[in-house]
């Protein structure tokens, strides 16, 4: 075994293992040592695929092999009556004991009830309870994550934590990031949401806002690192629409084949969010400790309301037993995401209870999107018509970080920590990056960003073939680096 080798598997062996990102350079490494028969079977998977590479699927399944070798986050006892509570008040299937509520984007809310918001943050990372629901979302990712459960079961998870807000303060309801209107800044990393007055700073540790110095699933400080590649972008309101040209649950999730229908795959679409983020959201095992976990996939959640709302109205769709196909539920062969499989974390349900209609007429509803002229009468919105001439009635958009006037002196104390040190484990990307390309980034100039901007909304989806090739084979492309 020669030098590089034996370095690689000594530090993998402490659990120092960095994952590449998609879009990094490739790192070879030869050896003579025998495949792991883990690894040759995800080969053999592999060979039906379209656009299938020898090379890339044999690097993507060494990846995938060494990352499940490592140890993540567990839950533990505490965790375990944390979510044993939710058995208790038969979560789900009777009313929730705080009463229903409605969802709003964050920029709509008024400043008392972000203040609300931002307190009953900060009792659930005091008490211990954001540390649970983050160990229980990076425990057994398989179980939910790249496949069929992927949707019921985070409806089911952010429903959850909804409620552990609401019994701090029954005035709170978990807001959403509609980022589809940051998407159409010129650089969205100037958004009015990096700023003290919601998210904090989107760069580097989080030492500003109402999130400030929190700790994350290895008990080191949350950071971020938010558009820092071109490989990644936020979710745009085409990719929405395309997704609404569909009818059914199949259609627009991940089955056994994770890079099919990656264009109207809102799973795939959400990984491209968490990646963006990137920082802590950029790892499955500490992606619930940033709050902003929350709020994204309160958005994905609302997409998929919409989705099922089109089902109903215009499909004719049972939206309460429309799911995959037997045998066609998830990549990982014993993901257990089948219809009749059981929730993981809340085992009196099951996976396909995550459909039910009840969640959202019983348990919480959507106010619509800030849409023009209005946008919610929100002071941190502005209607833009024109930046997408496909919207002739124009996009609203939100204000810069630097009208972020008078934001509160957040004085929270963050001096207790509620889990042990955790190994550091690999930084695992939630998925391929988007296929057509971004292209923006917070290092780009205004001007720079405007001009891509507009290029990708006169290009539309997949516009050049040979580019949407080019960028597939670089979304592949990711491979174990030091």
């Amino acid at each position: 075994m020669d030098a590089a080798v034996e370095k690689g598997f000594a530090m993998f062996g402490k659990g120092v293992v960095l994952l590449s990102v998609w879009c990094a350079g490739v790192l070879a490494v030869k050896s003579t040592w025998e495949k792991p028969p883990a690894v040759i079977e995800c080969e053999e998977r592999a060979k039906d695929e379209p656009f299938y590479s020898e090379n890339l699927t044999e690097q993507s399944c060494m990846r995938t092999f060494l990352v499940d070798l490592l140890e993540t986050n567990k839950t533990n006892d505490n965790d375990n009556i944390t979510f044993k509570q939710f058995e208790q008040m038969m979560f789900g299937k009777q009313l929730p004991p705080s009463g229903p509520r409605v969802r709003r984007d964050i920029r709509v809310l008024n400043e008392t009830e972000l203040h609300k918001l931002f307190d009953a943050f900060d009792v659930l990372y005091r008490n211990g309870t954001m540390a649970s629901f983050g160990r229980l979302h990076g425990t057994n990712t398989h179980l939910k994550h790249h496949g069929a459960s992927f949707l019921p079961w985070h409806r089911v998870f952010i429903a959850a934590f909804e409620e552990k807000l609401r019994e701090v303060d029954p005035d709170v309801s978990l807001p959403y990031w509609d980022y589809s209107m940051d998407y159409y800044m010129p650089k969205p990393s100037m958004s009015i949401v990096w700023s003290k007055c919601f998210f904090g700073n989107g760069v580097g540790t989080v030492l500003k806002g109402p999130f400030q110095s929190i700790y994350g699933g290895f008990n080191t400080p949350v950071s971020r690192d938010i558009a820092a590649s071109e490989c990644h972008g936020l979710i745009s309101k085409e990719d929405i629409d395309e997704l609404m040209t569909f009818c059914n649950f199949a259609d627009i999730t991940i089955g056994k084949t994770l890079y099919k229908n990656a264009s109207h795959n809102l799973e795939k679409l959400h990984d491209d969010v968490h990646d963006w983020v990137g920082g802590d959201m950029g790892y499955l095992g500490s992606a619930a400790y940033d709050p902003i976990f929350y709020m994204h996939h309160a958005f994905i959640d609302y997409i998929w309301e919409k989705f099922r709302s089109r089902q109903a109205d215009e499909c004719n769709v049972d939206i309460e037993k429309d799911y995959r196909e037997p045998g066609d539920y998830s990549v990982d062969p014993n993901g257990q995401q089948g219809p009749n499989d059981t929730m993981h974390g809340f085992e009196y349900l099951k996976n396909i209870d995550g459909l039910w209609k009840n969640w959202t007429t019983a348990f919480y509803s959507y106010e619509d999107a800030p849409e023009c002229p209005k946008c919610g009468n929100s002071k941190y919105l502005y209607c833009n018509k024109s930046i997408n001439p496909n919207r002739p009635n124009g996009v609203c958009v939100p204000k810069t970080l630097d009208l972020c006037v008078n934001p509160k002196n957040w004085t929270y104390v963050r001096d207790a920590l509620y889990n042990q040190t955790q190994n550091h484990g690999a930084k695992l990307l939630m998925g391929p990056a988007r296929l057509q390309g971004y292209g923006r980034t917070r290092f780009n100039t205004e001007q720079e960003g405007l001009v891509l901007l507009k290029q990708e909304i006169a290009k539309g989806k997949f516009g050049d073939f040979q580019f949407f090739i080019l960028n597939f084979v670089q979304g592949m492309s990711g491979l174990l680096t030091e």
